[in-house]
C-alpha cells in the first residue's frame, strides 16, 4: 500500500518536469481526434525509484465524449481528465490535459490495447530549436507555447532529436 500512495505521489510530478505548457488550450474540438477507444483500463507510471513499471496505480473506464471530444472516467484519480488528443503521424498524437496552472503537452502512441505517453522535457530542445520555433523557456525550464503550430512544430523537433529513444512515461493498458 506504500508503495501505490507514493506512486500516485510521484505521477503528477513525472507530469510537470520540464514540459511544454500553454496558458490556453491549443487542441480545440475541432482539431481533436477519437484515438483511444473507450473502455475500462489501468494505469502505470513509471516509478522513477528504480523498478521500472512499479504497479497499477489507477484502474477504471475511460470514455470519450462525442461533441467535447475529450477523455474523461467516472473513476476518482483519472490522471489525465478531460486530455484531448491530436494526431501527429500515423499512432503518434499530441496530448493535451488541464493542469492546475494552466494545459500541458504529451506526445503519445496509441496500440492496439494499449496508449503510452512521454513528457517531453524542454531541455532537450536547444536554443535554435527554441528561436526557430518562436518558444521561450521559462527561468522554470517550462517551454510557454502559444500556438497549434509551434506545438507542433517542437514536438516534430523534439521527436528528431531524439530519433526513436523516447522514455515512455506511463502506460494504459485496455482490460476489457
Amino acid at each position: 500500500m506504500r508503495r501505490l500512495a507514493r506512486l500516485l505521489l510521484l505521477a503528477p510530478a513525472l507530469m510537470l518536469a520540464g514540459c511544454f505548457t500553454s496558458e490556453v488550450e491549443l487542441i480545440g474540438a475541432r482539431d481533436a481526434r477519437r484515438a483511444m477507444p473507450p473502455g475500462e483500463y489501468t494505469h502505470t507510471p513509471f516509478d522513477t525509484e528504480g523498478v521500472e513499471w512499479g504497479g497499477v496505480t489507477w484502474q477504471g473506464r475511460i470514455d470519450y465524449g462525442f461533441f467535447s471530444r475529450r477523455y474523461t472516467s467516472d473513476a476518482p484519480n483519472f490522471p489525465h481528465q478531460n486530455a484531448r488528443l491530436r494526431r501527429l503521424s500515423g499512432d503518434i498524437y499530441i496530448g493535451q490535459w488541464p493542469r492546475e496552472d494552466g494545459i500541458g503537452y504529451g506526445i503519445v502512441f496509441i496500440y492496439e490495447d494499449m496508449t503510452t505517453y512521454h513528457q517531453p522535457d524542454c531541455h532537450v530542445l536547444t536554443e535554435e530549436a527554441l528561436a526557430e520555433a518562436g518558444i521561450i523557456r521559462d527561468p522554470e525550464g517550462f517551454c510557454s507555447i502559444e500556438t497549434l503550430d509551434q506545438l507542433e512544430q517542437v514536438i516534430r523537433t523534439y521527436l528528431d532529436i531524439l530519433d526513436g529513444d523516447v522514455r515512455i512515461d506511463g502506460i494504459y493498458r485496455k482490460v476489457g
